[in-house]
This record gives structure tokens, C-alpha cells and sequence, in this order.
């Protein structure tokens, strides 16, 4: 299932489109998560998810909305440092397993100095 289609505007209706979708591609596919309680849906605060027909289909669906926290300066920041410097340091690096992947973000903390998080 695509959510992309190249050239067409993602507008509200767009959008509640995809959410319908979703919806029956989950019924479809993972009815475990339909048979328990609720499905948790989270959800950001783009301008094309606010407008009051977003929310309303997802009510109408029986999902509960986990809403995107608000710009937070105190994590923002430190979280692009740090994630950009990952993304800088693996960019040539070839994980084939998890062990693997562990082992290198083991390393790549244990590597960063104390200054490097508190400078973000």
C-alpha cells in the first residue's frame, strides 16, 4: 500500500482517504489489533491532520489518538546532534544483524565523550 503518489497535494481529504485505507488494510491484515481493546493511532500535528474531519474519522474508527508532543526546545536540539552524528558515522558502515547493530551503537556511545551530550 502506497501513502505517496508524486505531484498530488496531501490535503485533509487526501489524507482521511489514507486513513480509510489504513483502516481496512489493518483489519485486513492484523485483526489482533482490532480484537483488543482499541488501536492506538499516533498522530502528528501537520496541517493537514488537524482540520476537525482528521480526528472525527479516527473517533468514528474506535481509535484512541496519541498525539505528537508540541516543539520542545529542551529535546529538539540535542536530539538532531546526536542523531545527525549517528547518521554521519554509520554512513558507510554495513549492519547485517542485530548483534551487529548493537555492538555498533555500543561503540558509538562509548566512544562520545561526556562534553558531547552536554554541548548538543
Amino acid at each position: 500500500m502506497s501513502f505517496y503518489h508524486r505531484g498530488k497535494t496531501i490535503n485533509s481529504d487526501f489524507y482521511c482517504q489514507h486513513l480509510m485505507r489504513l483502516k481496512e488494510e489493518v483489519e485486513k491484515n492484523q485483526s489482533e489489533l482490532i480484537n483488543r481493546k482499541s488501536v492506538v493511532f499516533h498522530h502528528d500535528n501537520a496541517r493537514q491532520h488537524t482540520p476537525s474531519a482528521t480526528p472525527e474519522i479516527l473517533r468514528e474508527f474506535g481509535w484512541k489518538i496519541s498525539m505528537h508532543p508540541p516543539f520542545s526546545p529542551e529535546l529538539a536540539p540535542s536530539d538532531f546532534h546526536l542523531f545527525r552524528s549517528l547518521q554521519i558515522s554509520s554512513s558507510n558502515v554495513r549492519l547485517t544483524s542485530k548483534e551487529d547493530s548493537q555492538n555498533y551503537l555500543s561503540q558509538f556511545f562509548d566512544q562520545k565523550s561526556q562534553n558531547f551530550y552536554s554541548s548538543g
